[in-house]
């Protein structure tokens, strides 16, 4: 899981008493230095002020202190960050995936792959992927199934994420050799943006990756295996009916010269050992394996 369930916490106001910069550095976690730096070099916050010149602050600046923590812990730049919360993406009562939403309703192309452009650009590629892409998808599958979204327009913003990937992970310098870490979905298994999102993220945390893609069989999976004698295999259990097939993976994959598997996805925690789960972070899950290569050299 992230690390930052703290920062994530909904911060409330009673108006018992002023919101000083003491105050508000209690409510937020955010020290009173760090409140003055941002209103300062980001002119993120204006507090009305005192006759004796003490800052007090509104729930207006409470929201946008509370998604500039959230941001700057998630590892954006402090400066994009305070841009992003001044356009308002992240504030309370904005929806971040309207713009996406509405785009493939409307099957606008063109429109979808400028949000999607525009969001990898603004952030650190972990951040964007665990708090606007994940989200975001799964708002698309509601969307899917309410009726509001077509599965054209479904398939469209598959498509263009797919694309924008691919466009990541090829910038993306990597090693070769050695023992990579082999990815990709069982058996019947569609759905592999998260995944494909991983293997990004675990490419650019600076391990070998061989990306297999979606609806892997087993047979290919041994293949794989045999040839590559990878590190360690992922493969994910995004819906509660894949967690068989992530299970058939695990145990082809422990034959012979057993290969470890790890596995992502929601449905994670119903694929039993020798599985280990890497829960529901991809930046968190792709940097602990990169630690774990790290010691074991």
């Amino acid at each position: 899981m992230s690390n930052l369930s703290s920062v994530n916490r909904p911060v409330h106001h009673s108006g018992a008493e002023p919101l000083t910069i003491r105050r508000a550095a209690a409510l937020t976690g955010v020290p009173e230095h760090t409140l003055r730096a941002w209103e300062r070099r980001y002119d993120l916050l204006r507090p009305s002020r005192t006759e004796s010149g003490y800052r007090v602050y509104d729930d207006a600046d409470l929201a946008r202190i509370t998604a500039m923590h959230r941001l700057v812990a998630a590892g954006w730049a402090p400066r994009t960050a305070a841009q992003e919360v001044a356009l308002g993406r992240f504030g309370r009562d904005v929806d971040p995936y309207q713009n996406l939403i509405e785009a493939a309703a409307e099957l606008d192309a063109g429109r979808v792959a400028r949000e999607v452009g525009d969001r990898f650009s603004r952030g650190p590629f972990d951040a964007v992927a665990d708090h606007w892409l994940m989200p975001a998808l799964e708002r698309l599958g509601r969307a899917w199934a309410t009726g509001t979204v077509s599965v054209a327009g479904e398939h469209l913003v598959a498509n263009t994420v797919s694309r924008r990937l691919s466009v990541i992970m090829d910038a993306t310098p990597q090693r070769h050799g050695g023992h990579p870490v082999l990815i990709g979905t069982p058996p019947g298994v569609e759905h592999q943006l998260g995944l494909f999102a991983f293997a990004v993220a675990v490419a650019r945390a600076g391990l070998p990756v061989v990306y297999l893609g979606a609806e892997v069989p087993l047979d290919a999976w041994t293949d794989a295996a045999v040839r590559l004698k990878p590190r360690l295999a992922v493969t994910n259990a995004p819906r509660r009916r894949d967690a068989a097939a992530a299970s058939a993976v695990v145990d082809r994959l422990a034959e012979g010269d057993a290969v470890p598997v790890r596995i992502g996805g929601r449905y994670q925690h119903l694929v039993g050992a020798p599985a280990g789960r890497l829960g529901h972070s991809i930046g968190a899950a792709a940097t602990l394996l990169a630690a774990e290569a790290a010691g074991a050299r």
